[in-house]
């Protein structure tokens, strides 16, 4: 009888209270969209032109060096020959010039992203990886992260060759 009693009293309560009314409807405010400011495959259908990679390209190297400091190339320029392309994938060659006058020939293959703008590669020789950036039509970024002795994080210039 006691529970019967106690159940009644928080009824009443609830109902004095005024905790059953009724929610006042949603009112509808249209949703604004902001466009992305660099719309990729997901967010559009409309596929990116994919860049002509073919051909060569040359440039500086700038970087940081664990235990030796900021290092630039110099009048010693890098060389990427992009001799094969299909689509998103491509390939070739990279002569890097070492400041002793060693030139170290690696062969590598990557990828354009979805995106039109930004590359992949991976140098087969030494196991690298390289992240990049197409610039413009003749111009090219790659970065390039060693974890070995020493460590050091390179970025690469690149631009065509005429």
């Amino acid at each position: 009888m006691k529970n019967a009693i106690l159940i009644l009293i928080i009824a009443f309560t609830v109902l004095a209270c005024g905790c059953t009314s009724a929610v006042p409807p949603a009112q509808s405010t249209p949703a604004t969209a902001t466009p992305h400011p660099n719309p990729g495959p997901g967010l559009y259908t409309t596929p990116h032109a994919i860049p002509d990679l073919l051909g060569n390209w040359t440039g500086p190297a700038r970087g940081y060096f664990e235990g030796i400091g900021y290092q630039e190339t110099g009048l010693a320029t890098m060389t990427m020959s992009v001799t094969f392309q299909k689509d998103r994938v491509f390939a070739g060659s990279m002569l890097i010039p070492y400041r002793n006058g060693t030139v170290r020939t690696d062969k590598f293959a990557g990828i354009i992203a979805h995106d039109g703008e930004t590359l992949r590669i991976v140098e087969f020789e030494t196991n690298e990886h390289n992240d990049g950036w197409i610039l413009s039509e003749n111009e090219i970024e790659l970065v390039f992260m060693d974890v070995g002795d020493p460590e050091a994080i390179i970025v690469d210039s690149f631009r065509r060759v005429p």
